[in-house]
């Protein structure tokens, strides 16, 4: 199945037999080319899409619960990367937490 993100100028090829993909990564080493119809080359990198990864965002937490506190909290469901208070509009004056922490 192939599924085109024209916002993130991204073209994704799903494939089912995980064996076949990386033998494409490898015979590739990860690099390829597309000629646009006007000519010009544009370099492509094939790559493993992010499977795997979530980014959870919780609300309501009080602001001195501890970002460790977090991380032990979702260590049972996987490997928590990293933590990140999400802040007021720019609009604001200062830079304040909302919050909410985004967790990937």
């Amino acid at each position: 199945m192939i599924q085109i993100d024209g916002i993130k100028r991204q073209v994704h090829v799903k494939l089912t037999d995980k064996e076949y993909t990386m033998s494409i990564i490898n015979d590739t080493r990860g690099h390829g080319e597309y000629k646009h119809h006007t000519g010009e080359i544009f370099p492509v990198e094939i790559a493993v899409a992010g499977m795997g990864h979530k980014k959870i965002r919780v609300a309501n937490l009080p602001p001195e619960i501890l970002d460790d506190t977090v991380r032990d909290a979702f260590a049972p469901f996987g490997q928590v990367l990293n933590i990140q208070n999400e802040m007021w509009a720019r609009t604001y004056r200062y830079t304040v937490a909302n919050g909410v922490r985004q967790i990937i």
